[in-house]
């Protein structure tokens, strides 16, 4: 091959590899275009779900404005109507004497001063940052039965109690004190229904509930105690001593005491009689058992029929007595050993077995205690020294006649301090001089 020849084959060959080159390079640009293409198409439906997503995420947002705004209006709806309800069982938490002995004018006083105190009292423990909050006061009461009580300890007349309620209801717009009627538990009823009505309502920030000193609102208020929502709305009152079933519970609540506005102790029983011998000295000396031997004992009717009883027997009547500082004492029990340590340990319903009747039965329809066969009366005996066994959170101003508590130790060498009973109630004058029946 002539050199000619060679040459020409080189440059063929040269011409080939541009050739191919270009081709190459041709192939790399129609890719890049076609992924330039892919890209373009694929941000073009991302551009397309921003926007869908845009106008989702603005009209989420209007939304959300106009939902913020709802809630502030309803927000400032509810503080406008906010309030806090004070509910007073007027029975069992009576105000002060000096208050009703005045007449219109106590009565426009008392409801002024209990609306300051819970005001008081909102604004520094409880809702400080709800000033304006209205308060509404309602007190229940057997304002007959009442009036009978002033009347038999000599408060005041029964004009004046009438004064001392007008007074009440004109001193202020949202104060009210209403007559429930003379039945028996017509203000319990009304006291529970109004509890009732509050409680769940968004607009009552606080409840102030006065009936601290009656056993029976323990099935009203026990429900809640376990419940940190509710018994953080629930303030309760002291005025009397609470009773015993709340003093267990009281302490899982809010308490609140109006020493200038409520008494310190309740008013006697209307339906009993005081009865003091003209001259403390004749007193018979055998003392405490034979005081008592010679105070008269009502008649007592038949215990009223519950299911759980066989058999019908009396009961034993009770009676309040006082010693010459009129403070609360014991009656002396009559019983065997034996019987007292057979009941000790047996779950028996106190209320059936020594009072007759069992008002959680009467009430609810049961009783978490026994109920049976009725006990004998010395059995009835011995269940009532059991039950004295725990002390009386009223101590030795208990007026209740049907309290089953005990009210003084009985251990001659009790050291006080050391005993669940209160020092007070130790080394007691147990000679009586008085007692209600």
């Amino acid at each position: 091959m002539t050199g000619a020849q060679m040459e020409l084959d080189a440059l063929k060959a040269g011409w080939d590899l541009c050739k191919a080159q270009d081709d190459q390079k041709n192939s790399l640009i129609s890719d890049l275009f076609a992924y330039i293409h892919d890209l373009s198409d694929r941000l073009s439906e991302v551009e397309l779900e921003l926007r869908d997503k845009k106008d989702v995420v603005k009209l989420t947002r209007s939304r959300v404005d106009e939902v913020e705004k709802q809630i502030q209006a309803l927000e400032l709806e509810k503080a406008r109507h906010a309030f806090a309800s004070v509910i007073i069982d007027g029975d069992c938490m009576p105000f002060r004497d000096e208050l009703v002995t005045q007449g219109r004018d106590g009565g426009k006083r008392a409801a002024h001063l209990l609306k300051l105190a819970v005001s008081e009292k909102l604004q520094s423990s409880i809702l400080p940052t709800a000033p304006h909050l209205q308060v509404v006061i309602r007190v229940y009461a057997n304002v007959k039965g009442l009036a009978k009580t002033y009347k038999e300890m000599d408060v005041l007349s029964e004009p004046v109690f009438d004064e001392f309620i007008r007074g009440f209801n004109i001193g202020n717009a949202s104060c009210d004190y209403i007559d429930a009627g003379d039945g028996k538990e017509c203000s319990d009823k009304k006291v529970e229904a109004t509890f009732q009505l509050h409680l769940p309502d968004t607009h009552c920030q606080q409840i102030f509930f006065g009936g601290t000193a009656d056993n029976g609102y323990a099935r009203l208020l026990g429900p809640h105690a376990e419940d940190e929502t509710m018994r953080g709305r629930i303030t309760l009152i002291e005025g009397p001593p609470f009773a015993y079933e709340l003093v267990r519970i009281k302490d899982k609540f809010r308490t609140a005491s109006f020493k200038d506005v409520f008494r310190s102790g309740k008013l006697l029983n209307s339906k009993r009689r005081v009865s003091f011998p003209a001259n403390p000295s004749t007193i018979p000396s055998g003392g405490y058992a034979s005081a008592v031997a010679k105070v008269s004992l009502p008649s007592v009717p038949p215990p009223a029929t519950q299911k759980g009883s066989t058999t019908s027997r009396a009961v034993i009547p009770t009676q309040l007595l006082r010693n010459n500082l009129g403070q609360r004492v014991d009656a002396p029990l009559t019983y065997s050993q034996k019987d007292f340590i057979s009941l000790k340990n047996r779950r028996l319903c106190n209320h059936f077995h020594i009072l007759g009747k069992c008002p959680y039965f009467d009430e609810y329809g049961n009783c978490h205690h026994v109920h049976g066969e009725r006990l004998s009366l010395g059995q009835a005996a011995a269940l009532r020294a059991v039950a004295r066994q725990s002390p009386c959170h009223s101590r030795l101003n208990c007026s209740d006649p049907d309290c089953l508590s005990g009210h003084r130790c009985t251990r001659d060498n009790c050291v006080p301090g050391n005993c669940k009973f209160h020092p007070t109630m130790h080394h007691i004058n147990t000679e009586i001089v008085g007692y209600i029946e």
